[in-house]
């Protein structure tokens, strides 16, 4: 009995302690195409990203010259700390929120000196830009 709570605590911590590592979790790795954005509260017209896809591994990013890593976060909604290394973000560390549902991912970037987008919005004024793509072939 006791080694049955002990293994059983043991296991507990251990996925306490991997509490971001979502087992099963669809991954965001592939190729994503922006279909439309906002930002400070105003339509933000896709054709300023020039064709530009998303691209993401399991730990990096490319969006264009721009390049870096991300890391995920368990929580609701799920987030993601993004850390620029090369480009137009090299040495920025953006906070976001990510919603991925099939072949469809939105993310919601905090790219102003403000606190991580708490839902999918992009308020009159603020530096939160929100992107909806769409998996790419």
């Amino acid at each position: 009995m006791n080694r049955r709570v002990a293994t059983a605590l043991a296991a507990s911590l251990l996925l306490s302690a991997c509490g971001s590592v979502q087992l099963g979790a669809p991954s965001l790795a592939g190729r994503w195409e922006p279909l439309d954005a906002r930002w400070g509260g105003q339509d933000y017209p896709i054709a300023n990203f020039r064709g530009t896809l998303l691209q993401l591994t399991e730990t990096g990013y490319q969006f264009g010259a721009d390049q870096g890593s991300y890391t995920t976060l368990a929580g609701t909604p799920a987030r993601m700390d993004i850390h620029g290394n090369a480009g137009p973000n090299a040495g920025r560390n953006i906070p976001a929120i990510y919603l991925l549902a099939g072949d469809r991912l939105a993310i919601c970037y905090q790219l102003g000196a403000g606190e991580r987008p708490a839902d999918f919005a992009s308020p009159a004024g603020s530096q939160i830009l929100l992107v909806h793509y769409r998996r790419a072939p």
